[in-house]
């Protein structure tokens, strides 16, 4: 048993394979936001190339953040679960 087993025992009468259909959910749901942030960097990319402005690079930069965010979320869960 490890630490968060620990801090967060499965209760009594519940069965291990509605945890594994919650696990399911849980990779699924993260990688539809994968998909999602690799879709913002897409429509930022078009963006940028049809409206010139200031922000284009500071935009670009956030973008690019948020999708390493969801990797490193989509990674750690991955490893978690």
């Amino acid at each position: 048993m490890n630490e968060v087993q620990a801090l967060f025992p499965i209760p009594a009468g519940l069965d291990a394979p509605i945890w594994w259909v919650v696990k399911l959910i849980i990779l699924v749901g993260l990688l539809f936001y994968l998909v999602f942030a690799v879709v913002v960097i897409r429509q930022v990319q078009l963006m940028t190339k049809t409206v010139a402005g200031e922000l284009d690079r500071t935009i670009r930069i956030v973008s690019w953040i948020h999708f390493a965010l969801v990797v490193g979320v989509f990674l750690g869960v991955l490893q978690f679960l």
